[in-house]
């Protein structure tokens, strides 16, 4: 493990790939795409958010994942689950929540 300054450890990076995730729910609403996934077949994540934005300086429509959020006492929002996600892992999640809808 890693440790900080302040002596508190740090969790060790764990690296998500396609084959440790499933969606197992999509829901098709105006501008986004609600759904849950699973993680590593034994973590659920509920709430996530899949929609497109027109990318300004390629001109290519892209996607982006949202993960759940809770506004905090200073009227931010912070995630309460996040992982990093590659292209192919954002591709793979794509692939399956077409399939479901």
């Amino acid at each position: 493990m890693a440790v900080k300054k302040s002596g508190k450890t740090a969790e060790e990076k764990i690296v998500v790939k396609p084959e440790d995730v499933k969606v197992d729910r999509a829901k098709d609403f105006d501008k986004s795409i609600s759904f849950d996934i699973t993680l590593f077949g034994c973590i659920k994540v509920y709430g996530c958010t899949y929609r497109t934005y027109l990318d300004k300086t390629s001109g290519e429509e892209k996607g982006i994942i949202s993960f759940p959020s809770k506004k905090g006492k200073d009227d931010k929002y912070y995630n309460h689950v996040y992982f990093f996600v590659t292209d192919e892992l954002l591709a793979s999640i794509e692939k399956e929540i077409e399939a479901l809808i």
